[in-house]
C-alpha cells in the first residue's frame, strides 16, 4: 500500500503541475488573442487546435508507451509541451498559434494516457470511481490555481508565457527522479481504436465526445465571452476558476456515489440539472458579475465530475489487454468533441456576439433516448453505470 500511495503521489504531483501550466496557458492565449484582435473564429480555431492535436496524440501515445514505457514517454512529452509554450511568444500569428497549440495537445494526450492508464491498473473496480475522482480533483485544483497565475503578469508581455514553460518543465522532476516501478502487463496491448471503445461501451464513447465538446467550449471561449461583456483580467480568471472549483468540490462526492449506484443513472441526473441551468441562463445576454460567477460554479459542479465517471465506466468493462486502447480511445473521442466545440462557439460568437457561447453550449445534443440535452449538460449525461449496475452491463451499455 505504501508503494501504491507513493506511485499515486508522484503521478499526481507531476500531473498537477502540468494542469496548472495548461490552465494558465489556455486562458492566457484566449486573452492575448483578444488583445491581438484575432476574432472569435480564429480564437476558437486556436483552442480547437489543442484538442485536434490530442486526437492525433491519442493514437500515437499508446504505441510510444508500449515501446519505451510510461516514465520516458511522460518526460519526453512534457519537454515538448514546455518548448511549445515559448513558440507562442516567438510567433504571434493565429495560424502559427493553431499549429503550436495542436503540438501542445499532442503532448498532453500522451501525458493524460500515461497518467490515466497507470491509475486504472493500480486499483480495483470497486474503488475506481473514488481514485479517478481524486485524480480529477487534483487536476481541477491545479487548473484553478493556474487561472490566478494570470495576475502575475501582463498578457501582452512575455512573462506569463515563460512562466507556463517553467511550470511544465518542473512537472518532469517528480516522475523522472522516482524509483517506483511503472506498470507492466504480460498481456499484449491492443492499439487504440474507436471501434474497440464502441464495442466496450457505445454510450461511453459518445459520452467522451460530448464531455470534450462541453469542457473545451467553456475553457476555450468563456474568457473571450467574459472579455466581450466587460470583465477585467482578474474577473476573467475568477470566472474560469469558479467553473473549476465547482467541479473540484463535487468531484469526490459524485465519484464516491458512482461506486455505489449506476454511473449512467447518476450522469443522467447531472445532465438534467445542467440542461435546466443552461436553459435558465440562456435569455441573459450579459449576466451580472456575481450571477455569472455563480453560474460558472454551478455548471462546473455538474459537468466536470462527469468526466471521471465515464472513464471509470469504460474501464470497468475493459480487459487488461485493452488498458492503453481504452485510454487512447477516450482521449481521442474527448479530443474530437473538444476540437469541434470551441470552433462552433467561436463562429456563433462572431455572428451574434457573446450570447453565442451560451447558444453553442445548447446546440450539441447527444443521440440518446433520454432526450436532447445541451453539450454542456450532456457532458454529464453520458456517464455510465457503476459496479452495482455492472451485472446488467448489456442493458446499460
Amino acid at each position: 500500500m505504501r508503494a501504491t500511495n507513493l506511485t499515486l503521489a508522484t503521478l499526481l504531483t507531476g500531473f498537477s503541475l502540468l494542469q496548472m501550466s495548461n490552465g494558465l496557458q489556455a486562458t492566457l492565449l484566449a486573452v492575448r488573442a483578444g488583445l491581438e484582435g484575432f476574432g472569435g473564429l480564429a480564437t476558437g480555431l486556436i483552442m480547437s487546435g489543442f484538442f485536434a492535436g490530442m486526437s492525433i496524440g491519442s493514437l500515437v501515445a499508446p504505441q510510444l508507451i508500449d515501446r519505451v514505457g510510461h516514465i520516458r514517454t511522460f518526460a519526453a512529452l512534457a519537454s515538448l509541451a514546455s518548448a511549445a509554450a515559448l513558440m507562442h511568444l516567438a510567433f504571434v500569428d493565429p495560424w502559427i498559434w493553431i499549429t503550436v497549440r495542436s503540438l501542445t495537445g499532442f503532448a498532453f494526450a500522451g501525458l493524460i494516457i500515461v497518467t490515466e492508464s497507470w491509475l486504472n491498473v493500480s486499483v480495483a473496480s470497486s474503488q475506481r470511481g473514488r481514485l479517478l475522482a481524486v485524480y480529477g480533483m487534483v487536476g481541477m485544483a491545479a487548473g484553478a490555481a493556474g487561472q490566478f497565475l494570470l495576475n502575475l503578469g501582463d498578457p501582452a508581455e512575455f512573462t506569463l508565457f515563460v512562466l507556463v514553460s517553467i511550470v511544465m518543465s518542473l512537472a518532469l522532476v517528480p516522475i523522472s527522479l522516482t524509483r517506483i516501478d511503472e506498470p507492466r502487463t504480460d498481456e499484449a496491448q491492443e492499439p487504440p481504436s474507436v471501434k474497440r471503445l464502441w464495442g466496450l461501451s457505445p454510450y461511453g464513447a459518445v459520452a467522451a465526445a460530448l464531455v470534450g465538446a462541453s469542457i473545451g467550449t467553456f475553457y476555450g471561449l468563456a474568457p473571450l465571452f467574459a472579455q466581450e461583456i466587460g470583465y477585467t483580467q482578474s474577473r476573467i480568471a475568477a470566472l474560469i476558476a469558479a467553473f473549476t472549483i465547482g467541479g473540484l468540490l463535487l468531484q469526490f462526492p459524485f465519484g464516491w456515489l458512482s461506486d455505489r449506484i449506476s454511473r449512467r443513472g447518476l450522469g443522467i441526473g447531472l445532465a438534467l440539472a445542467g440542461a435546466a441551468l443552461m436553459l435558465a441562463v440562456l435569455p441573459l445576454p450579459a449576466p451580472s458579475g456575481p450571477l455569472l460567477l455563480a453560474m460558472g460554479f454551478a455548471i462546473g459542479g455538474l459537468v466536470l465530475p462527469a468526466q471521471a465517471i465515464v472513464i471509470a465506466h469504460v474501464n470497468d468493462r475493459a480487459p487488461g489487454s485493452a488498458t492503453l486502447a481504452v485510454s487512447g480511445g477516450l482521449v481521442l473521442m474527448q479530443g474530437l468533441g473538444a476540437a469541434l466545440g470551441p470552433l462552433l462557439a467561436g463562429l456563433f460568437m462572431d455572428l451574434i456576439g457573446p450570447r453565442g457561447l451560451q447558444l453553442a453550449l445548447l446546440v450539441c445534443r447527444p443521440p440518446s433516448p433520454h432526450g436532447a440535452f445541451c453539450a454542456l449538460s450532456s457532458a454529464a449525461t453520458p456517464r455510465p453505470a457503476s459496479a452495482a449496475a455492472h451485472r446488467c452491463s448489456h442493458r446499460i451499455r
